[in-house]
């Protein structure tokens, strides 16, 4: 198949250019196959070492905190490898609005006058963000994508249709579209009718293919097949993979009965990278890309581990970037660490990704509620097209309905959502013709705006 020989020529290229991918894919594929095995810890070990040590040696913003001063002179090699990999605790916290606020002093000296790749975010809901990747950084990018892919059967040259929004600086080339058999779809200019123009050529295609989109499209896919008794379950649907939030239990299920693949979610963001995903073997947890970062779950209120199995801040260290470092960054986002035991093999996971604190939501004692619990009950609601669920004050919230019909179950919803938020919780329900997509192209399903700040679209591929 044609597939394959776009997989061939790939790898076939990248040996002819030394076989760097080739070689970085080996390594992601060994330490993801067991995360606690010799090689994944003795790699994962030089990789901190190796990346600490030129962070604090080429990187202004650590120098001028005496970062360096964390390996003490005089002593052998194989001890400052343990104190570098000990001495992560030591580094500071940062984000994106300090990173933004101080761009030079977070680049690397050794990198001002070699070739870098620009990654930006769109800035959807405030200001755009750019990172610079170095050219091994890129590659090993390419490895962790290929890794994941396969690990719901699909193959790097597959087809696959890409529904995100699509942009002037985004948008790929014709040449690049067919080399890397992608199908853009504009999430823009989907409704009824394009849903259905996109199902019929899934179907009329013969060739195997993936789908990859934000999930907010693959909920409209999903109440379109619901609504119009659609079954893509025969039509050489690989595999389809949500991006940008995880996908709620019964779209998740729609999804698969409806394409008959696996459906999986995605965790990525464009500074760094693939973080973590779903796989065919782990359809629940998401597997964490331990070959190439280093993730710890901290506290919401300290720059501290969290007891196992509590929600904290995802905190990621790139170990490959060294354009610019970067080094324990707060994504934005919160989850639930976890470890996967099966035949001898460890994998660590995250058991939840809730998301950007800005969309969590907290009941009238301040404890947070899941936004899995609002999104599946939410389809006790079939006769709602689209809804919003808003949290204005400490006990006052929203929804913001698009309902098919007339909707008569309005204290039905506000009682049970009480239940979740508190009897004292303030409900109040408002009906709207659309809920407007954000400029990146998603729909928010979830917002809070008490003591919000803008953030940054952050979804890969």
């Amino acid at each position: 198949m044609f597939f394959n020989v776009r997989n061939s020529l790939f790898w076939f290229s990248d040996w002819l250019k030394g076989g760097h991918v080739q070689r970085h894919y080996s390594a992601v594929k060994k330490i993801q196959e067991d995360h606690t095995s010799d090689f994944a810890l003795s790699e994962k070990k030089k990789y901190l070492t190796t990346i600490l040590r030129h962070a604090q040696e080429t990187v202004p913003y650590y120098r001028d905190l005496g970062m360096n001063d964390a390996v003490p002179d005089g002593i052998d090699e194989n001890a400052v490898d343990v104190i570098q990999e000990t001495a992560l605790e030591d580094f500071p916290v940062v984000n994106k609005y300090l990173i933004k606020q101080n761009p030079d002093s977070f680049r690397s000296d050794t990198y001002l006058d070699k070739k870098t790749l620009k990654a930006t975010t769109s800035g959807s809901t405030g200001t755009p963000f750019t990172v610079l990747h170095d050219l091994d950084k890129k590659k090993r990018h390419q490895a962790d994508v290929r890794f994941y892919w396969k690990t719901v059967g699909h193959f790097w040259g597959t087809k696959f249709y890409y529904l995100r929004s699509w942009n002037q600086q985004n948008r790929k080339s014709k040449n690049v579209q067919k080399i890397q058999n992608i199908v853009p779809i504009d999430v823009f200019k989907m409704n009824d009718g394009t849903i259905g123009d996109l199902l019929h050529r899934i179907k009329a295609d013969k060739d195997p293919k993936s789908i990859l989109g934000y999930s907010s499209a693959l909920d409209c896919i999903v109440k379109y097949m619901e609504m119009n008794s659609v079954d893509m379950s025969q039509d050489g649907v690989i595999s389809v993979v949500a991006m940008s939030e995880a996908l709620d239990g019964p779209t998740k299920k729609a999804l698969q009965d409806g394409f008959g693949c696996p459906v999986v979610s995605r965790y990525a963001n464009i500074e760094n990278g693939m973080l973590a995903q779903q796989t065919a073997g782990l359809p629940d947890d998401f597997l964490i890309n331990q070959a190439s970062y280093h993730i710890e779950i901290l506290s919401m209120q300290a720059d501290l581990p969290v007891e196992e199995g509590k929600m904290g801040r995802i905190v990621v260290t790139d170990l490959f970037n060294r354009a610019l470092p970067m080094i324990r960054y707060d994504t934005g986002d919160l989850g639930i660490l976890g470890k996967s035991e099966t035949d001898g093999k460890t994998h660590f996971v995250l058991k939840k990704v809730e998301g950007r604190k800005m969309d969590i939501i907290y009941d009238t004692h301040g404890e947070p509620i899941s936004s899995f619990t609002i999104g599946n009950s939410m389809w006790k609601y079939p006769e709602l097209a689209q809804y919003q669920f808003i949290q204005r004050t400490e006990k006052e919230y929203e929804f913001k309905l698009n309902p098919l019909e007339k909707f008569q179950r309005g204290n039905e919803l506000i009682e049970e959502f009480k239940g979740y938020l508190g009897s004292d919780a303030r409900i109040k329900i408002s009906y709207v013709e659309e809920i407007p997509l954000l400029s990146s192209g998603k729909r928010k399903k979830v917002l809070n705006l008490v003591n919000s700040k803008p953030v940054e679209d952050t979804s890969v591929t």
